[in-house]
């Protein structure tokens, strides 16, 4: 779970910190620093998990435009069951050749430092903190996107795991192409591999195909199933077709994927994330989940996603539509604002019980715009 997050020279991000909660409600005016946060975390998952270049995760353009230091820093502490790390990472920009390179990569779990990346040399320390390997290095890329494991590191591959579990999810069901080469164990953030992890997720977990075809039934009328079909390749080629039914009627028809609504196309992914068992202790990140879909499905979908990860996950919602506003605002509202077009800041807690309107109304009626 992370629980707090500090960036400064990003984009419109200038000395600021926040502390989450394990449910998050994200409002605030369009270009306050919404999604923007979510690309922070974002990217600091592909670089240290998936091993993307400094300059790919952070190109000179994230810098922050009005200001003229070229030090850009970014702090993330997380809590697992057996502790709390910090995560610390200096990324210098050349104002002059416009290129970013990694200054310092920090490492800390409670008070020990496991891990160290400064001057062209990463220090490795064991699980006491006590130091153990020194190795040149070039940090172009994070060097834990290649740490080997080891009996000496466990305590800082788990901090790797734990970051890893960070997901965004932003979904465009207009560009998800139904077929399928090969499982896929993580959905995209757009959700164009969609048919490929559910492909992935109907062989680990056939038993839950039942309960999630029971609830699209629900939500899609005449729904009925969701199965990927050979069309090639020796089988290796699957492409996604869903079955419907008229009611009242066992006759079945099936529709391919990609002639399915949008609407529809984005109700079976969201509820292929509740049969998802391991994003129930993930930390997600879901941009306007309510894009493409009714009103009679966001909050009960919602609901269930919040109960499911309510003990053990994190979850952070981005949106502008009354009944996630309404529902989320009693857990942890985080308004997000940037006055008169400056840096960002947020205001935990925004909303008064005493107001006597919904959240959802306050926010309508611009009634949060001054303190």
């Amino acid at each position: 779970m992370i629980t707090r997050v500090y960036i400064d020279n990003f984009r419109c991000f200038t000395n600021f910190e926040v502390r989450p909660d394990r449910i998050n409600l994200l409002i605030g005016n369009n270009g306050a620093g919404k999604s923007t946060f979510f690309e922070v975390l974002h990217n600091v998952v592909e670089l240290v998990i998936f091993g993307a270049a400094v300059e790919e995760a952070f190109p000179y353009h994230t810098r922050t435009l009005w200001d003229s230091r070229f030090i850009q820093r970014i702090e993330l502490d997380i809590s697992g069951s057996d502790g709390t790390y910090r995560y610390s990472l200096e990324l210098a920009h050349d104002l002059v050749h416009q290129t970013v390179t990694m200054q310092r990569e920090l490492v800390k779990y409670e008070s020990r430092t496991l891990f160290v990346y400064e001057n062209d040399v990463v220090n490795l320390h064991n699980n006491e903190g006590e130091f153990g390997t020194e190795v040149p290095y070039r940090g172009t890329r994070s060097f834990l996107s290649q740490l080997e494991a080891r009996p000496e590191n466990t305590i800082l591959q788990r901090f790797i795991q734990l970051l890893g579990q960070i997901w965004l999810l932003k979904l465009d069901p207009t560009n998800i192409p139904p077929e399928s080469l090969r499982e896929s164990d993580s959905l995209d953030a757009d959700g164009s591999n969609f048919a490929s992890w559910y492909r992935h997720l109907s062989q680990e977990h056939p038993e839950d195909l039942p309960k999630l075809f029971e609830q699209l039934g629900e939500t899609l009328s005449g729904f009925r199933t969701l199965k990927t079909v050979s069309i090639g390749k020796g089988g290796r080629k699957r492409e996604l077709v869903a079955a419907f039914g008229l009611n009242g009627s066992k006759t079945k028809y099936e529709v391919d994927f990609d002639d399915l609504s949008d609407g529809e196309r984005a109700a079976i992914i969201l509820y292929c994330i509740l049969m998802d068992r391991d994003s129930r202790s993930r930390t997600l990140l879901l941009d306007e989940p309510e894009n493409y879909v009714g009103l009679q499905l966001i909050q009960p979908w919602l609901v269930e996603l919040a109960d499911a990860i309510r003990d053990e996950g994190q979850l952070f919602v981005i949106s502008h539509h009354p009944e996630v506003i309404d529902y989320l605002a009693a857990d942890h509202a985080l308004l997000f604002e940037r006055p008169d077009g400056g840096p960002s800041r947020v205001r935990p807690k925004p909303f008064s019980r005493d107001e006597g309107l919904k959240a959802s109304e306050l926010v309508t009626r611009g009634l949060l715009d001054a303190e």
